[in-house]
């Protein structure tokens, strides 16, 4: 009978094993590392992105609300005009400056809110990415301020408004209303026909109805005017931090 030797590796030591596992974590560990890297690289260069969108919208906010707030303004002094000279004895009206001042009532303006990047943010829970959590904040509060209390007082305003230009239509001739952006030919059409202009007469409930919804269009409008220098301060105050942040122009 043959006899045959068995053959028998050497036993690892346990510090083989060790090392083993330990290169094995670390790949994984390096992966893990190589892949989170990535994603903060791509989220912040999607902030990046946000940033530069959010910039170009307030850009257009803060133009918009600089024109708005120069017409409502303008527009406070021209019922103040109106409903003194409607208090005036007939006789001693200015009839020129009252029919002027009513025509353009007929003008109207909302403020056009650019909210293209702040709905994405909402809307696709991206707001996370905003790390400056003052610029976060500050943006929701400006998003809340257009919303909540300007959008409401534009809904008032409105509706209170139709019906200023209904009761218009009783007390005044609405003949040369559409010359008031061409005030040469408006001008040249009243000297022609005088007597148009003139407020009816035998109108009393109509007049005393009209100057207490023009008392209450200018309280509203006083406090929406208060609304839009607010976020003109917001907007501009938002559109340095965007771009101290995102380092942007």
């Amino acid at each position: 009978m043959e006899v045959h030797a068995h053959s028998h590796s050497p036993r690892k030591k346990w510090t083989h094993y060790f090392w083993e596992f330990l290169m094995l974590f670390l790949a994984v560990f390096c992966g893990f590392l190589a892949e989170n890297q990535r994603e903060h690289m791509v989220e912040h260069q999607r902030e990046k992105k946000y940033g530069e969108s959010l910039l170009e919208d307030l850009k257009k906010d803060t133009s918009d609300l600089t024109h708005d707030i120069p017409f409502w303004d303008n527009y406070l002094k021209r019922i103040d005009t109106i409903r003194n000279e409607i208090k005036k004895p007939s006789s001693s009206r200015n009839q020129l400056l009252l029919y002027k001042g009513v025509i353009k009532m007929r003008l109207y303006d909302n403020f056009n809110y650019s909210d293209r990047t702040i709905e994405q943010l909402k809307n696709g829970g991206n707001f996370r990415l905003i790390r400056n959590k003052l610029i976060a904040d500050s943006l929701i509060d400006y998003d809340a301020m257009i919303q909540s209390a300007l959008r409401d007082q534009e809904v008032q305003s409105n509706a209170i408004w139709q019906s200023l230009n209904f009761l218009q239509d009783k007390l005044f001739s609405c003949d040369f209303f559409p010359l008031r952006k061409d005030p040469m030919a408006l001008d040249s059409a009243i000297l022609a026909n005088p007597g148009i202009i003139k407020m009816r007469s035998g109108k009393e409930d109509e007049v005393f109805e009209y100057l207490n919804r023009l008392q209450y269009f200018q309280v509203i409008n006083s406090f929406r005017l208060g609304t839009n220098k607010q976020l003109l301060r917001k907007a501009r105050n938002l559109i340095r931090m965007v771009q101290e942040e995102y380092h942007l122009d």
